[in-house]
């Protein structure tokens, strides 16, 4: 949990002003300002921004929670007294910069037939339930989270590397096999994203997955899955809604109308376990 937050002097809140860049990406920007007693940190990169609360002259804690809980971070000083790094949880040292430049990129001239072959979903390495799509619309790539539905469209700055003009710190960089396929894609220069291009499931192989679950947080409330033609129905029985679920690969499912995905989990010896609904609910298969 966060602590109570301590009183600083304008002194001290002016000494955590500035822009920190990240020893890890150097395309990487953070601008800390005051704002009514707490420190506004916006990344410069997709220009999200993040309220901390001090704990100490040095320390702060943001006041929204991520996934992994509050963010934590600690500023250090150099030999002469002044603020130059800033250690942030789980993100590594940050240091300040004096020089720092917006980042300016160009779109290189293309047409919609060259961006096609970077069409196609694309899985986050070791994480079996984050998906994001891309497809071309209006001569740019548009990539589509599908665990919100949330778009970002992107050009070409090289044949293999994209930006966004809306976040251009927001980059991919595509690799090619040796038959000039893609395979995978590199986000932020951090977040590896490999091309999925696993055999859709057929009729017989989604009757396995047909039955009722049971919701791990609320044993009250089940849904009923049912296998039709190529794609599930998960009928929520409290209420009766129906919603269809299109395979993307032999365990994801996506509602494209909705932005709804759905994982199925098996156990190891291939048998359907749970299943995964709207990206965090829990549902048991009931024997």
């Amino acid at each position: 949990g966060t602590k109570t937050p301590v009183k600083l002097s304008a002194e001290q809140w002016k000494a955590v002003e500035g822009i920190f860049q990240s020893s890890g990406n150097k395309e990487m920007y953070v601008q800390f300002t005051v704002n009514e007693n707490a420190l506004l940190a916006k990344l410069l990169w997709n220009n999200n921004e993040i309220h901390l609360l001090p704990e100490s002259p040095l320390a702060f804690t943001s006041k929204e929670a991520g996934d992994e809980g509050p963010i934590h971070i600690t500023f250090s000083k150099d030999s002469t007294g002044a603020v130059d790094q800033v250690n942030v949880a789980n993100n590594g040292v940050w240091n300040r910069t004096k020089d720092y430049k917006p980042v300016v990129k160009k779109e290189m001239e293309h047409a919609p037939g060259q961006l096609k072959g970077f069409e196609g979903l694309y899985q986050l390495q070791n994480e079996k339930d984050r998906f994001i799509q891309f497809t071309v619309k209006e001569n740019k790539l548009v990539l589509k989270q599908q665990w919100d539905g949330d778009e970002v469209s992107f050009v070409p700055e090289t044949a293999l590397d994209f930006f966004s003009k809306e976040i251009p710190l927001f980059t991919l960089a595509f690799t090619k096999d040796n038959a000039g396929n893609i395979t995978q894609v590199l986000a932020f220069k951090r977040d590896l994203w490999v091309k999925v291009n696993k055999p859709l499931p057929t009729a017989a192989q989604l009757r396995p997955y047909e039955g009722k679950y049971q919701l791990n947080d609320d044993p009250d409330n089940y849904i009923q899955i049912t296998a039709k033609d190529d794609h599930l129905i998960v009928k929520q029985l409290w209420d009766g809604k129906e919603i269809v679920f299109e395979p993307k690969t032999e365990t994801f499912f996506y509602n494209k109308e909705q932005s709804l995905p759905l994982l199925i989990i098996k156990d190891d010896s291939g048998a359907v376990k749970q299943v995964k609904l709207l990206g965090n609910d829990l549902f048991t298969k009931v024997q």
